[in-house]
C-alpha cells in the first residue's frame, strides 16, 4: 500500500523544463585548483539558460566522497593521494556541496545530489577505488560473468544496502539539497548476471528505505526533498535490470523517472501511462554523446529534444554535455533552445535511428536499436526513424534521407522503403560512406517512421540512417 504522505509529496514535486546533471570530476579538476574557476564551471553555462535544476555529482561516484564524509573515505585517501584543492576546500570550510548548495539558491536554480549509487570508475580510476572494496572483496561482482564490471557491487549483499543508505543519509542530513537522484544506470548489473528480475523486490525495498529517510529529514527542516531515479529507457531493459518501476511509482516511492543512458529511442509513452494521475514526472536523457555521436551535433541534439517533447515528456534531462569546455561551448545556446517546441522552431535538425549494442556496464541498453547491420545481398533491415516535428508547417528548404554505410562501393546496390513506400534514388547522391536522398515533406510522417534498406546486390554494412531537415534560416 502506498504511503499517503509520500504520495502527497509525489503529487506536489515542481516541474522543471530542463534538469542539468553536471559530472563534478570533470568541473573540478579543469578548475586546476582554483575555486572561482570551479564555481564558473559549474555555474557559468547554466547562467541565462532555461536550466531550471542542476543534478550535481560530487565526481567520486558514491565510492569515495569529493566531500567531507564520515561514511565514506576523501577520493585518493587509500593511495596517500588526496587532490589537494579537495583538501583545501574542507579545511577553508569550503565543503563542495555546501558551496553548490549555496551558488545554486544565489541563482534560483533547484539542487539534487544525484548518487551514482554502483559506479565503476573504479574500475580503471585507482584513486576511486575504496578501501572497502579492497577489505570486502566478496561484495563485489568479480569477474567470470557476460556482463558487468568486476568491481560493480552485488546488492544481495545486506552490508552493501546498509553503506549506501549510510552515504544517501548522510548527504540528506548534512546538506540542504532539494532533492536526491537515485543513479540506478551508473551501473547494471545490482546482482549476478541473469538474476536480477528475481532480485526486484530487493532494490524495491531498498527504495522504500530511502523514502523513508527523505520522508523524516524533510518532516524535521520543514521541506519535503524529492527523489529521483535514473532507469533504461525501456521496460523490457528495467525488467532484465531489476528495476521494478511500476510498483516504483505505484507506491509512491518516486517523484521523477529519468529514462536512458546514451539511447536515442526512449519509450517515453510507456512510463508516462504508468505514471497517468500520480503526479511522478517522465524525463527522457538527452545524453552528451547518444549511440556513439560524438560530439553531439547541435542539430541532433534538437532533433532529439523535438521527438522528446512530441512523446510528452514532463521535460528533458542533460547528461554528460560539459558545456565548459572550450570544444564544446556551442552546447551552450542548446540550453536554451531545447527547453520548448517553441524554441525549436525554425532551425536545423537531424532526426537519426538508435545505433548501438549491449554493453559490459549498460547489459540492456539498445535493445531495440538496429544498427549497425551487415547485409548480403537480398538481406534486408527495418530501422526505425523517430521525427518529433511538423514537417508541412513550415515547409523545410532541405529534407534529405541520409544512409551511412562502410565502404559502399559501385558493385553495392540498395532499394530503400520509407513507409513502405519505395523511394526514388534517381536523385540521390552517393559516395564510398553512403548516400543522400532528397525527400518531399509528406513522405515523412511526424511520430514513427519505417525506413526499409534492402541489399539488392553485393554487401553492405549499414552504420546510420538519418533525417536532415534545414529552414535556410538560423
Amino acid at each position: 500500500m502506498a504511503d499517503n504522505t509520500v504520495a502527497d509529496a509525489v503529487s506536489s514535486v515542481r516541474r522543471r523544463r530542463l534538469i542539468f546533471n553536471c559530472d563534478g570530476f570533470g568541473v573540478f579538476h579543469d578548475a586546476q585548483g582554483d575555486y572561482y574557476r570551479w564555481i564558473h564551471n559549474v555555474f557559468g553555462p547554466l547562467e541565462d539558460s532555461q536550466v531550471e535544476a542542476l543534478f550535481w555529482c560530487d565526481g567520486a561516484g558514491g565510492n569515495t566522497a569529493y566531500y567531507d564524509s564520515a561514511v565514506l573515505e576523501l577520493t585518493g585517501q587509500r593511495l596517500g593521494k588526496v587532490p589537494p584543492f579537495l583538501r583545501r576546500l574542507i579545511d577553508e570550510g569550503r565543503d563542495p556541496p555546501k558551496v553548490i548548495v549555496r551558488e545554486a539558491r544565489k541563482r534560483g536554480l533547484d539542487v539534487f545530489y544525484s548518487f551514482r549509487i554502483n559506479d565503476v570508475h573504479d574500475d580503471f580510476l585507482p584513486d576511486e577505488f575504496p578501501t572497502f572494496k579492497e577489505q570486502h572483496p566478496e561484495w563485489m561482482l568479480g569477474e567470470g560473468y557476460p556482463y558487468g564490471i568486476k568491481t560493480g557491487l552485488n546488492f544481495a549483499i545486506p552490508e552493501v544496502r546498509q553503506l549506501k543508505l549510510a552515504v544517501i543519509q548522510e548527504i540528506v542530513r548534512k546538506y540542504d539539497f532539494d532533492g536526491l537522484e537515485i543513479d540506478f544506470l551508473r551501473s547494471a548489473p545490482y546482482f549476478v548476471p541473469g538474476d536480477e528480475p528475481q532480485y526486484a523486490h530487493v532494490l524495491t525495498d531498498l527504495l522504500r528505505e530511502v523514502r523513508h529517510t527523505l520522508r523524516q529529514r524533510g518532516q524535521e527542516r520543514g521541506r519535503p526533498i524529492a527523489l529521483a531515479v535514473r532507469v533504461d529507457e525501456n521496460l523490457d531493459a528495467c525488467r532484465l535490470d531489476g528495476f521494478d518501476v511500476a510498483t516504483w511509482i505505484r507506491d509512491g516511492l518516486v517523484d521523477i523517472v529519468i529514462l536512458g543512458s546514451g539511447a536515442i529511442d526512449i519509450e517515453i509513452e510507456g512510463f508516462k501511462m504508468l505514471a497517468e494521475g500520480t503526479g511522478v514526472l517522465v524525463y527522457p536523457c538527452l545524453y552528451g554523446w547518444p549511440s556513439k555521436y560524438v560530439p553531439l551535433p547541435a542539430e541532433l541534439a534538437r532533433g532529439l529534444a523535438s521527438n522528446y517533447w512530441y512523446q510528452g515528456a514532463d521535460g528533458i534531462y542533460l547528461f554528460n554535455w560539459f558545456p565548459h569546455e572550450a570544444n564544446k561551448s556551442y552546447l551552450i545556446p542548446l540550453l536554451s533552445e531545447v527547453s520548448s517546441p517553441a524554441t525549436l522552431g525554425g532551425k536545423p535538425l537531424m532526426f537519426a535511428a538508435d545505433r548501438g549494442r549491449p554493453q559490459c556496464e549498460y547489459p540492456h541498453n539498445w535493445l531495440q536499436a538496429a544498427l549497425p547491420e551487415t547485409l548480403a545481398a537480398r538481406e534486408y533491415v527495418n530501422v526505425p526513424l523517430m521525427v518529433g516535428a511538423d514537417l508541412s508547417q513550415p515547409v523545410p528548404s532541405v529534407l534529405n534521407l541520409v544512409i551511412t554505410c562502410e565502404r559502399l562501393t559501385s558493385d553495392d546496390a540498395l532499394a530503400v522503403q520509407l513507409n513502405n513506400k519505395l523511394l526514388s534514388v534517381g536523385a540521390s547522391t552517393r559516395s564510398r560512406s553512403g548516400m543522400t536522398i532528397p525527400l518531399r515533406p509528406e513522405e515523412a510522417k511526424r511520430g514513427r517512421n519505417q525506413v526499409n534498406i534492402l541489399v539488392t546486390s553485393g554487401g553492405v554494412t549499414v552504420t546510420a540512417v538519418e533525417l536532415h531537415v534545414d529552414y535556410g534560416r538560423a
